[in-house]
């Protein structure tokens, strides 16, 4: 196993008037997990391409181990990788396809059966070993085409949006499964995906990208719960955090408050201090509040009114689309533009996610409390948090 360092890694095209990778810093541990994810375009993919050797790269040095290896060719960096296409040999049983690599490596027979062997029960591929791939179906391919990779027990192993081509129950039973094997077998892995949920139940540390550039790397909980900047803020969640225009403001009895289009919400001086938020009385602010931190429960709190204008009965929960008087901002997201563009009209609407019980109607103005406790703050300029304990 190897430890993965990306030094300044840089790449632009041939014509390409922006990098596609714009100088990413980042160190992965021996035996990490680490997901890259961001919207379409974002360079997760030609990142993990540069790791690979399959993109040369423009400028800054990878590292795998101790050794740089930007002239390396792929075979030679002791790497596997796992494709959305499972590329298997359709007239191979899956014992030969697990083999393969190691029969045109010239393993003696016996070390190849053990591999096999071993690999199969991680896998749970034991009892498929004479089957042919047409014989599979779309998550047990995946597990075969892991097991060739993984046979030759490489230093690194990397995966391009692996489970993109399976359903969606089949996909929530692979995160599961490739997050077992991976701790397993502590084999460095690096995963991109275009989904949030996967990067968010599978890696150890999520890497958000976004126009090429590193936004921010960090353990999935604090993504949720302190994103670093708007963009990881109002990308990383679903439904998305509601994010407003706002200002800090003289609430009643002296306190601060946060705008929130004609109304106001108190914010306790223990946030206030917290957060450093004093010190941006009256300047542009970007605020943000989870769904999940929004109630209707009639609680005495921190409210402001809003009309219900949707709602979403999941039986687990409500989804309640709301007019508060303020339209959301919109994230700088390449997908979003491309929707717009398309004359498909954003969410501009709060969301809440309410219980279960919620009786609020539709068309009815209600009482909203919101936990302020859990509202983000953002500099509108830079858009980074704002957060003494950041």
């Amino acid at each position: 196993m190897a430890a993965v360092t990306l030094d300044k890694m840089t790449k632009v095209y041939d014509g390409a008037t922006e990098p596609a990778v714009d100088g990413l810093d980042l160190q992965i541990a021996d035996g990490e997990f680490i997901v890259f994810v961001g919207p379409s375009g974002c360079g997760k993919s030609t990142a993990l391409r540069m790791i690979a050797g399959l993109e040369q790269i423009t400028g800054g040095d990878v590292k795998i181990g101790e050794r740089v290896v930007n002239m390396v060719p792929p075979k030679d960096r002791d790497i596997a990788m796992v494709f959305q296409n499972y590329a298997l040999y359709p007239h191979m049983t899956v014992g030969r396809n697990l083999d393969f690599p190691l029969r045109i490596a010239g393993v003696e027979k016996a070390e190849l059966e053990s591999r096999v062997d071993n690999i199969a029960r991680t896998l749970q591929l034991t009892e498929l070993l004479n089957r042919k791939p047409g014989q599979l179906s779309g998550g047990q391919r995946q597990r075969v085409a892991m097991g060739r990779a993984l046979i030759r027990k490489p230093a690194v192993f990397l995966m391009d949006e692996p489970l993109s081509n399976l359903d969606a129950k089949l996909r929530v039973s692979m995160r599961s499964e490739i997050a077992r094997i991976q701790s397993e077998l502590g084999v460095t892995t690096v995963y991109v995906t275009h989904d949030q949920v996967e990067a968010m139940t599978m890696g150890d540390r999520v890497v958000v990208l976004n126009g090429g550039e590193l936004q921010q790397v960090a353990a999935p909980e604090i993504l949720y719960n302190r994103p670093g900047n708007v963009f990881v803020a109002g990308f990383i969640g679903s439904p998305a955090m509601n994010l407003w225009n706002s200002r800090l403001v003289d609430a009643d009895d002296g306190a601060l408050g946060v705008a929130l289009g004609s109304q106001v919400l108190p914010v306790s001086a223990e946030l206030a201090a917290r957060t450093g938020l004093a010190a941006h009385k009256n300047k542009d602010l970007v605020v943000g509040i989870r769904p999940d931190d929004m109630f209707d429960d009639g609680a005495v709190g921190s409210t402001i009114v809003g009309s219900m204008k949707a709602r979403e009965a999941l039986g687990s929960e409500v989804i309640a689309h709301l007019d508060v008087g303020v339209s959301r901002v919109i994230i700088d997201d390449p997908d979003l533009e491309e929707m717009i563009a398309e004359g498909v009209t954003p969410e501009l609407d709060f969301v809440g996610r309410f219980a279960p019980t919620s009786t609020a109607a539709i068309g009815e103005d209600i009482q909203i409390r919101f936990d302020v406790d859990k509202l983000h703050f953002f500099d509108a300029a830079s858009g980074l948090r704002i957060d003494s304990d950041a």
